[in-house]
């Protein structure tokens, strides 16, 4: 038997294995029960019930109502899914096609698992705890890719991605359908680490004085950032947007009397 051969593929397998399979995979979260409770209903008027009954005909979508019969609610997640399909059938993708892209995203599905779709839960969760982008690739063949933004710049950029792709923001979706719960995307820094975006916006947005950097063995990073103002109102301003931990003091120099503001952060490597 012939092994088929992916033509595409992201390379951040290491991130993967210790972020998912090590970890969202197995573990109980509240983030998964509030993902998978079914508690929404459709309300986007484009998709009649109609397309929904031939949706679930075509296991498009679960159906989970008791012989099929009685109103239907869905799971955040399903939400989601039902807008990946809505935005692939925009761009002609057949159902066939689409059906594949689930059977991608359910991989790792289990009867065990407190999640109904692990992988898919796994990247919301993510997005809305990092701003990062998320984004599903769907090739002409019905091949798929769900990954960070960061994972498929580099997977473009050594040639592990090989076809054209439909790209699907995930962000995207879910605030235009949940706009209630809107996420900021980070389009511009989300390849910076944290300790990188602490000091980018120290230096371009704070004008801080000085920016301190100590290592704690392998786990934790203290960030001392140092802040010298005119007055003590501007120390006030400045407060409720730095830290939990801070000293304050005041500061002679050669024009006069300032107030220095010491801010400590401890972030994860």
């Amino acid at each position: 038997m012939k092994m088929e051969i992916k033509r595409n593929y992201l390379a951040d397998t290491d991130w993967f294995d210790y972020q998912f399979i090590c970890g969202f995979l197995y573990e109980n979260h509240s983030v998964k029960e509030f993902l998978n409770e079914p508690k929404y209903k459709i309300g986007d008027e484009a998709i009649s019930s109609r397309v929904l009954k031939h949706w679930h005909d075509t296991e498009i979508l679960e159906d989970n109502r008791p012989k099929g019969k009685g109103w239907r609610k869905f799971s955040f997640t399903e939400v989601v899914w039902i807008s990946i399909v809505s935005q692939l059938r925009k761009f002609g993708l057949d159902l066939k096609k689409i059906k594949k892209v689930k059977e991608y995203l359910g991989t790792f599905n289990s009867t065990e698992n407190q999640s109904q779709c692990p992988l898919l839960d796994f990247y919301i969760a993510h997005f809305m705890s990092s701003k990062m982008p998320i984004k599903l690739l769907v090739f002409d063949t019905g091949e798929a890719l769900i990954g960070r933004q960061v994972a498929i710049d580099l997977a473009v950029q050594y040639g592990f991605i090989k076809d054209d792709y439909i790209s699907v923001d995930l962000g995207k979706l879910m605030n235009k359908r949940f706009k209630g719960k809107r996420v900021k995307t980070d389009y511009t820094n989300y390849s910076l680490s944290s300790i990188e975006k602490e000091i980018q916006q120290g230096i371009y947005y704070e004008d801080v004085k000085s920016i301190k950097i100590n290592v704690n063995g392998n786990k934790d990073i203290l960030l001392t950032k140092e802040h010298i103002k005119n007055s003590r109102d501007e120390i006030k301003v400045l407060l409720q947007k730095t830290g939990e931990y801070y000293e304050e003091s005041s500061v002679r120099t050669g024009k006069g009397k300032h107030y220095k503001l010491v801010e400590k952060k401890k972030l994860k490597k």
